[in-house]
């Protein structure tokens, strides 16, 4: 019931009891409104974490294998693709070497450490390269570590992030053709199709493919340490290991178009899936050079 004072003394007022049900509405709509913008927030931080997952921008470990590669990468997309999980690598030095280190050394071990947990591969490359280059060899120790490591990560960096220093972007032409594509950019037909994720069934013009642009590889076989450096555009690119003595001579020699019988003649054998990967990335003519060292 609503009284107020009227003209003879406290009376009944119908129109304000009519009218406080409005305030209980203003509640009702505020509560309303409320929920529904953090309903509409939640969303939008949900699709905006998708979006960062998406983009690579999530923290990712480095892996310690080139199997952890995928063979399938999206075409079409200009994204980076997701890295794939991985257990991380162990530090390349305890933390009892490391305190015994030369200052500069032990930094520089710190931030490869500090990359490899944040998943920054380019961190971690420029850091292995430094260290590797300091003056008086330092980290003579731990460099065939350190090399190995940085063969994992610039087989990711070529295949995975498709590197701008290596790798270019390609429309595909009238008369262009996935060989011709590959020998007019002077690599092979394997890495085209690594790179473009095995789906070069269809080369229709306008179709975007990225491609290795022109790059120098060369191969060193070294005899007595029975390993093998490869190297691209004059920089360290991966380590491999021989099976084996090395039984050919040294020399130097040029990829042929016929590989059957090349590495036998040389008396170099791989494991298979070195191999492989080596066959992909050398093009005709690629130098090798089997060293006594």
């Amino acid at each position: 019931m609503s009284l107020a004072r009227g003209k003879y003394g406290i009376e009944y007022n119908p129109r304000q009891a009519e009218r406080e049900p409005s305030g209980l509405r203003f509640v009702i709509a505020v509560v309303a409104l409320v929920a529904l913008i953090s309903f509409i927030a939640t969303l939008i931080g949900r699709y905006r974490a998708r979006e960062e997952e998406q983009l690579g921008i999530l923290p990712f470990p480095v892996p310690d294998t080139p199997a952890s590669v995928p063979d399938a990468l999206p075409v079409a997309s200009n994204r980076p693709p997701v890295a794939p999980l991985a257990p991380q690598p162990p530090p390349v030095v305890g933390k009892d070497s490391l305190s015994r280190r030369p200052v500069k050394l032990r930094n520089l071990l710190m931030r490869l450490e500090e990359a490899e947990r944040r998943g920054d591969v380019e961190m971690a490359v420029t850091t292995i390269e430094t260290i590797r280059a300091l003056p008086g060899s330092p980290a003579a120790d731990i460099d065939d570590a350190l090399a190995r490591r940085l063969g994992v990560l610039n087989v990711r960096r070529l295949f995975v992030f498709r590197n701008a220093q290596w790798v270019r972007e390609i429309t595909v032409k009238r008369g262009d053709s996935a060989s011709r594509i590959a020998a007019e950019n002077g690599s092979t037909l394997a890495s085209l199709d690594r790179l473009n994720g095995g789906r070069l069934e269809k080369v229709v013009i306008g179709r975007k493919l990225f491609v290795l642009n022109h790059p120098r590889f060369n191969l060193v076989i070294h005899r007595r340490s029975r390993t093998a450096d490869l190297s691209l555009n004059g920089k360290f690119f991966k380590r491999y290991d021989l099976v084996g003595d090395v039984s050919g001579a040294a020399g130097a020699y040029e990829l042929p178009q016929r590989l059957r019988g090349f590495w036998a003649e040389r008396g170099v054998q791989w494991k298979p899936a070195d191999r492989a990967e080596l066959e992909m990335l050398l093009p005709v003519g690629a130098p090798v050079l089997v060293s006594e060292m």
